[in-house]
């Protein structure tokens, strides 16, 4: 089972007393860090890398609709660069972006600066206490319909990976042994049936099981995305976008009804 070893903390918050100790729950590292292209070394190159910087790790910190709209995200993003806590750059391959100048740039920003902040605006925040989320992903492309292999998908993986950290999700994909191949198929874990899909997923003592279908169109990805949490299921798709970007949709959605059950209101 590709299953997380990592224990949580467990602190004495009354949301997050709802995840210490329950089966599933992790700390999730690195909230606070992030990396992304820089166009160069530049001044100005740098502070506008830093902002998009700090909007990606308040991204998936906050808990609200849209964070653009919120007036401290805008406040905190005029002075992105008061917020550093360190930056350093990187050669990435010639291949991934078509600027010679371009380097990869990591950005750790003061956690303890954003927070208080935060808290003095009284926004909601999802601490790093996270619940684990399977997901039953079927990948449909020119082999047929099948479902997700990290050991043959690896450009599926790759954005599943990058999709996981980007958004602090923290994900599970069911082991499909012998077992599992026997109770479940294609056809069920995406059909509107949803008994059998919850009963097979039991088993990984999770709060959140979450469906997806990507479909290859050309030089896109479509997605459809269910997700089953709290005796509830919320749907959502994603237009034809880059694999990249459509796998981020899906768990988006995901980090929307996350946060803003597990979040610690203002």
């Amino acid at each position: 089972m590709k299953k997380k070893t990592r224990r949580a903390f467990c602190l004495t918050t009354f949301a997050l007393a709802l995840l210490c100790g329950q089966p599933g729950a992790v700390e999730v590292k690195g909230l606070f860090e992030i990396e992304l292209i820089a166009n160069s070394q530049s001044a100005q190159d740098r502070e506008v890398a830093i902002k998009q910087a700090l909007f990606g790790v308040l991204n998936r910190i906050l808990v609200a609709d849209d964070i653009a709209k919120l007036a401290v995200v805008q406040q905190l993003l005029n002075g992105a660069q008061h917020y550093v806590k360190q930056f350093q750059y990187s050669l990435i391959a010639a291949d991934e972006y078509a600027s010679g100048d371009a380097r990869l740039m990591r950005v750790e920003f003061d956690q303890e600066q954003l927070l208080e902040v935060i808290r003095q605006n009284r926004v909601g925040i999802w601490s790093e206490i996270r619940p684990e989320t399977l997901l039953w992903l079927v990948v449909e492309d020119g082999n047929g319909r099948q479902f997700y292999n990290a050991d043959s998908m690896p450009e599926v993986e790759n954005a599943l990976t990058l999709a996981e950290k980007v958004k602090g999700v923290p994900i599970i994909v069911p082991i499909l042994d012998l077992e599992e191949q026997q109770k479940i198929s294609v056809n069920e874990v995406l059909g509107v049936d949803s008994r059998n899909l919850l009963a097979v997923s039991a088993r990984y003592e999770v709060p959140g099981v979450m469906t997806g279908r990507l479909v290859r169109k050309g030089q896109c990805w479509q997605g459809e995305w269910a997700f089953y949490f709290d005796g509830k299921i919320k749907q959502w798709d994603n237009p034809c976008l880059p694999l990249k970007g459509a796998m981020l949709e899906g768990l988006q959605g995901a980090y929307t009804i996350l946060a803003g059950y597990y979040g610690v209101k203002p």
